[in-house]
């Protein structure tokens, strides 16, 4: 499949070869062991513990769950109920009131989205809301009517959790930074902000469908995240995401990373190894293909729907990424580069969202 490369030599080449490189390897496909990530609470009154264990964390496998972390229940449940309602709509309807604009990272995709890791459309479809005005411009649903409002107050809450966190890693993870640059870098809805909240959805397959797809086709195909930090919410009993360290560890046996109640998962992504020099490895994630549901019948229901929603910690677009083993690169050329690797020329364009 055709691809920019001079985007990707400024702006993440070495994460998409690695991508790549899972596909040819066999690494992306390979079977997932019993081992378990990590659950950090939050909750501890010792701030210096929190950041020990987070750090230790985000520094082995890089995914982790973290619990008693201050977004209520009801918050993350009504915005699953949100997310629900919009994906229940008809295709077209979804995409006439959300248009996908890939160079903004904003709108309605429907297995547009191809993994270097895979060569093939990850089986999926999501709304994405990057947190500038200008992306969000004739793209907000107008199904369910307050759609806006509910995702706003989400992204707040996720939001000001993630900047937490990269405020407890930074000292360790960028130790020549100023205290507080990795959270003063991630603005919201500020003139160049690139926070996303992606709501996803996995639809449900029969037997029949789940038999037409090309060989090797996955939910999502394994890969690891453009933005610092992802924090993932995931329904209880709606299982399927794996995760591995990064190749360059040593490791890369998979995990599966089952919702924890009252949880939320987290991993490491490509901004912010890039930010640390190294210190942190973005980490490498997966959600496989669903198993058959026995006693079905061919064209009967062989697999449920997964939903979850993906809120990823990208710097802004002004902020500069730098750091010892590559040239300095703002975050919103870094992003371009990461978006064009996953999406066809003809779907991005030749635009850079403003």
């Amino acid at each position: 499949r055709p691809h920019d490369t001079m985007a990707e030599a400024g702006a993440g080449f070495s994460e998409v070869e690695l991508e790549r490189d899972l596909r040819a390897s066999g690494v992306g496909a390979k079977a997932a062991t019993a081992n378990t990530v990590p659950v950090v609470d939050l909750g501890n009154p010792d701030e210096a513990a929190v950041a020990q264990a987070l750090w230790e964390a985000a520094s082995t496998v890089g995914f982790f769950s973290v619990v008693n972390h201050g977004i209520p229940l009801d918050q993350i449940y009504d915005t699953f109920a949100c997310s629900n309602a919009f994906f229940a709509q008809s295709l077209e309807d979804k995409e006439a009131q959300s248009p996908f604009k890939p160079q903004l990272n904003s709108g309605f995709e429907h297995m547009t989205q191809v993994r270097p890791s895979t060569g093939l459309p990850d089986v999926k479809e999501s709304m994405q809301i990057t947190a500038r005005g200008e992306a969000m411009e004739g793209r907000w649903p107008a199904h369910p009517a307050d759609f806006e409002s509910r995702s706003r107050g989400f992204m707040t809450a996720a939001h000001s959790l993630g900047a937490r966190i990269l405020s407890l890693l930074e000292p360790r993870a960028c130790p020549n930074n100023v205290p507080g640059t990795l959270a003063n870098s991630h603005a919201l809805w500020g003139d160049d902000g690139q926070c996303t909240l992606r709501m996803l959805h996995y639809p449900p397959m029969t037997h029949a469908q789940l038999a037409d797809l090309p060989p090797g086709s996955w939910r999502a195909g394994a890969h690891t995240d453009w933005c610092c930090i992802t924090l993932l919410f995931q329904k209880m009993g709606e299982t399927g995401l794996e995760c591995a360290a990064n190749p360059r560890s040593g490791s890369t046996e998979w995990a599966p990373v089952d919702p924890v109640a009252g949880g939320i998962a987290v991993n490491v992504g490509d901004m912010l190894s890039r930010w640390s020099d190294g210190r942190l490895l973005s980490n490498l994630h997966r959600v496989r293909m669903p198993e058959f549901v026995a006693g079905m019948g061919a064209d009967g229901p062989a697999a449920p729907a997964r939903y979850s929603l993906a809120f990823f910690m990208q710097a802004d677009k002004r902020a500069m990424i730098e750091c010892s083993a590559h040239d300095p690169i703002t975050a919103g050329d870094y992003i371009l580069g990461r978006i064009r690797s996953n999406f066809s020329p003809s779907t991005v364009g030749e635009e850079v969202g403003a």
